[in-house]
């Protein structure tokens, strides 16, 4: 049984200068930033795999993914989630890009908002809401969505 206290808090972090948050149970780490393998010819969003704990994994940057712009990060961590294919009945472990994390705080769900073009550039399909904190908003990401298999080998994202 999920822990109800548990699903109140969220990992955020900077995916360039933008703030975004994640539930903190999706994610099972946060790796230092180190060599990603290109593969030709995948999908624009799938910037190469790594080895994580004696499995290669998807390394993705969620910026292409919900349409952000994407410059190249010169420093970055990947942060390791898992998420459920509800298609294919499994489960699947994926790495995604991030400037920075920032660090992980508690949003009850009366808190979050509906997300709009005027608190957040994250289309609302890909978002659970947005929080705003002091002075600033915060995108919840719906990481289940954006690292779904069905997104990450959507055709219409190929290089």
């Amino acid at each position: 049984m999920e822990n109800r206290i548990d699903n109140n808090f969220y990992l955020t972090f900077y995916a360039k200068d933008d703030l975004m948050a994640a539930k903190v149970q999706s994610v099972v780490e946060v790796l230092e930033q180190q060599p990603i393998t290109k593969i030709p010819k995948s999908p624009k969003h799938i910037i190469g795999v790594i080895s994580f704990r004696g499995e290669i994994i998807p390394v993705i940057d969620p910026r292409i993914i919900v349409g952000l712009p994407a410059p190249p990060l010169s420093e970055y961590i990947i942060i390791v989630h898992t998420v459920k294919n509800e298609r294919y009945n499994e489960t699947l472990t994926v790495g995604a890009v991030a400037r920075s994390v920032n660090n992980v705080i508690e949003i009850k769900p009366l808190d979050i908002l509906p997300a709009t073009e005027f608190n957040t550039k994250i289309p609302a399909e890909y978002t659970i809401g947005v929080y705003q904190d002091i002075g600033r908003f915060i995108t919840i990401l719906n990481i289940n969505k954006i690292l779904a298999i069905s997104t990450i080998s959507h055709p219409d994202n190929q290089n």
